[in-house]
């Protein structure tokens, strides 16, 4: 036999004794394991079921109010209201507001110069508002208990009736809405109502603060 032809036997001989062994994935080089090679990815996975979170799209929104407003000359006296809102956006909404309170002119009265023919005199407010969600987020009580909320401004203009006089308004105002359920909200507001009156002899424009607590359904 040819030396040079006797290394390449050998290899040859060694090849044909390990027969199919192969090596499984991991395995260390020399410990050879009989068998097929384990899949590395297995396809058999178990699907979860994904159960879709129901959105309420419910864009109407009707409420009531009541708090209190200050009439530049006259004091503070309670007032309270209905509003009915159409939500275009979650950040943008228009609404529709009526308010009603009982005016008194007993601090003039004491000075012997009534300025209403009753004591008291109704107003009453219309208006037509677009509001503004300029911080939306959360409210937390404790750790358990966290609730949808936001920080609006508004802007209204309508109408005010008082003392038998019918006058343009404009109402600017900012509050905090928390919405306990998907379909209740509460409303902490405070605004400020703007319409001329001469009841005092000069044609001026009066500044009426108010601040009310509101409670609404969404439909």
């Amino acid at each position: 036999m040819n030396p040079a032809l006797r290394p390449l036997l050998i290899l040859a001989a060694a090849v044909a004794a390990s027969g199919c062994s192969v090596l499984r994935p991991g395995a260390p080089p020399d410990e050879p394991v009989e068998g097929p090679v384990p899949a590395v990815i297995d396809p058999m996975l178990e699907r979860r079921d994904i159960v879709r979170p129901e959105v309420d799209t419910e864009d109407w929104e009707v409420g009531v109010f009541g708090g209190m407003l200050s009439v530049e000359d006259f004091g503070t006296e309670p007032v309270y209201g209905l509003r009915f809102a159409y939500h275009a956006t979650e950040d943008l909404y228009l609404e529709a507001r009526y308010a009603s309170s009982s005016i008194s002119d007993s601090s003039f009265r004491r000075l012997g110069a009534p300025i209403f023919e009753a004591e008291e005199e109704d107003l009453t407010a219309y208006d037509l508002s677009v509001g503004f969600m300029v911080l939306p987020g959360e409210v937390f009580l404790g750790t358990q208990w966290a609730r949808t909320s936001g920080v609006y401004l508004s802007f209204g203009v309508g109408q005010v009736e008082f003392a038998d006089r019918d006058s343009i308004s404009y109402a600017f105002g900012f509050g905090l809405k928390v919405l306990p359920t998907d379909w209740l909200s509460l409303r902490l507001e405070a605004r400020n109502n703007i319409f001329e009156s001469d009841l005092l002899g000069e044609n001026e424009w009066k500044q009426n603060f108010e601040i009310n607590l509101g409670l609404g359904v969404y439909f």
